[in-house]
């Protein structure tokens, strides 16, 4: 992968990451074990 790639694959990986944290609830994204139960019910 090119740097020029790797650098859009990172911009697109935070605008999903912020998509997702926006759409969470806060109480249930405190732990790693929220996170990811909330990632999963998302996707």
């Amino acid at each position: 992968m090119t740097p020029k790639q790797q650098q859009e694959l990172n911009q697109h990986i935070q605008a999903i990451a912020k998509i997702l944290h926006q759409e969470a609830e806060a109480e249930k994204i405190q732990t790693l074990e929220g996170i990811e139960t909330t990632i999963r019910e998302q996707t």
